[in-house]
């Protein structure tokens, strides 16, 4: 009797085949009990990824480009407000550079209308100086007193004489010379009367009258205004004459007549 060939587990049984493997192949140290758990298996994973992970950079995705466009369009804002407040400093710079020359041209003018104006009142001063300079050349000059008659020969003083009062100097010239205004004044007497033969008075500025007797003519009327050296007329021989001679008499503030001598030696003529 023949006998079956044991099965101990050991052994295959002849003729059989073993189904094809499926799935990942385990390494021969991880098999039987070493195989892990599936949620272990994952964390062991989780856990050596994320070291990798922790080793290396974060990576940035911006599949948009909205993180790019703002970033320029910050950029592009930095730099407008860097050229504004270049511009406004440049603004400022110019304003206050134009405020001091505005400053310096008010003040130049300004010290061009003082200037102007000191040397418009020194001119004002000058001309009002040359004004009363002049103005008081002229009264000098019209205030003047002159002999009556040049080149004549005194020929007879004040005082009594024949019995009666010779009032007045006699200068002894030829018929025709002339006779001048002693210095400025008016005519007051032009005529003939008594014995002065043809006489005119003047009365001069200070109010002294000089009268000159026995012309031979006269060339002024009453209310003429004369001035120094002014001709009146002629030396002559008309009235009561002995001969051709001026006679010239002299009354300060148009009263009596005085010897005519003392004064015009005040006023320097003698």
């Amino acid at each position: 009797m023949s006998s079956s060939p044991s099965y101990d587990g050991r052994h295959r049984a002849p003729g059989r085949h073993r189904a094809p493997r499926r799935g990942p192949r385990v390494p021969a140290g991880f098999r039987g009990g070493f195989i892990l758990p599936t949620a272990a298996a994952a964390a062991l994973v989780v856990t050596a990824t994320g070291a990798t992970v922790a080793e290396s950079s974060p990576m940035h995705v911006d599949p948009t480009g909205h993180q790019a466009t703002t970033r320029a369009q910050s950029a592009a804002l930095a730099e407008f407000d860097r050229v504004e407040a270049t511009q406004q400093r440049e603004v400022q710079a110019t304003a206050a550079q134009s405020r001091v020359l505005e400053a310096q041209r008010i003040a130049r003018s300004a010290e061009r209308r003082a200037v102007a104006g000191k040397v418009a009142k020194q001119k004002a001063q000058a001309a009002a100086a040359a004004a009363v300079a002049k103005a008081e050349a002229k009264r000098k000059s019209s205030e003047r007193w002159l002999m009556p008659i040049k080149g004549a020969v005194f020929t007879s003083g004040y005082g009594w004489r024949w019995g009666r009062m010779h009032q007045g100097d006699d200068f002894g010239t030829p018929i025709g010379t002339p006779l001048h205004a002693m210095s400025s004044g008016t005519i007051v007497f032009a005529g003939v009367q008594g014995g002065y033969g043809n006489k005119v008075e003047i009365e001069y500025w200070d109010g002294t009258v000089s009268v000159f007797g026995h012309m031979n003519s006269i060339a002024v009327s009453v209310g003429d205004k004369v001035a120094p050296g002014d001709v009146v007329g002629a030396s002559g021989n008309t009235g009561h004459s002995t001969g051709p001679h001026l006679h010239l008499e002299i009354h300060p503030g148009g009263g009596a007549a005085i010897d005519p001598a003392p004064w015009l030696r005040d006023h320097g003529l003698q």
